[in-house]
C-alpha cells in the first residue's frame, strides 16, 4: 500500500514576531501528522513557488491597528484564484484575539471580512491571541506603549496587562489543536 504524502505550505508576515512563532508551531504539529511542510515567511522577498505543488495552504498575518500586513493581504489578493483550488486556513495573532469577549469579534473583523476583501473563501480560519511586549527591551515606542495599556484598561473584564513585562496571551494548546484538524482536512484532499 502506498501513502500519498500532503504538502502544506505556511505564508506568513508577522510584524513583532508573534505570528512567525505561530507559523512555527503550527508547522511542527503538521509534521507530527505526516504532512510535508514549507514556510514562506513575506516579509523576506522570497519568490513564492508554486501553489499547484501544495494540496493546503495557510496565510498568516499579525494584526495593528485593525489591518494584516500588506504582505499578506496583497498575497490573498493576488492569489485568489489558485486558493479557492486547494484546502485553505487562515489565520491571525490579534490582542483582541485574546479576550474572549472580543474574539469572535476579531474572527469576524479579521477573517471573514478579509475573505470578502480578496474574493476567496477559507475552509478553516481562527484568531489567536498575540504578543504585547512592554518590557525595555520592546520595539513599541513609548506612545504605543502608553495607548496599548490604555486600550486594555478600558475593556471590562479584558486582559489584564503588566507594564514593564511581555504579555504573551497566545493558547498553544489551541492554535496545536488547530493545526492537527488541519492536517486532517487536508489528509482528506483531493487534487483536480
Amino acid at each position: 500500500m502506498v501513502i500519498e504524502l500532503k504538502s502544506v505550505l505556511i505564508v506568513f508576515a508577522s510584524r513583532f514576531g508573534s505570528t512567525d512563532e505561530i507559523a512555527h508551531e503550527i508547522a511542527e504539529e503538521l509534521e507530527k501528522h505526516e504532512i510535508i511542510t514549507e514556510m514562506l515567511n513575506l516579509k523576506d522577498g522570497e519568490s513564492t513557488p508554486s501553489l499547484d505543488e501544495f494540496d493546503g495552504i495557510l496565510v498568516g498575518s499579525g494584526v495593528k491597528m485593525g489591518r494584516w500586513t500588506k504582505e499578506a493581504f496583497s498575497f490573498l489578493k493576488q492569489n485568489h484564484n489558485s486558493l479557492n483550488n486547494k484546502v485553505l486556513g487562515l489565520f491571525v495573532s490579534s490582542g483582541e484575539a485574546a479576550n474572549p469577549k472580543t474574539h469572535d469579534g476579531a474572527r469576524n473583523n479579521y477573517l471573514e471580512k478579509i475573505m470578502e476583501r480578496t474574493g476567496g473563501k477559507a475552509d478553516m480560519a481562527e484568531a489567536f491571541g498575540g504578543i504585547f511586549d512592554l518590557s525595555s527591551n520592546s520595539n513599541y515606542s513609548f506612545l504605543e506603549k502608553k495607548i496599548i495599556l490604555r486600550l486594555a484598561k478600558s475593556v471590562k473584564e479584558g486582559i489584564i496587562m503588566q507594564e514593564g513585562k511581555v504579555n504573551d496571551f497566545r493558547n498553544w494548546q489551541l492554535i496545536r489543536n488547530w493545526a492537527t484538524d488541519f492536517a486532517n482536512l487536508v489528509k482528506t484532499y483531493k487534487k483536480k
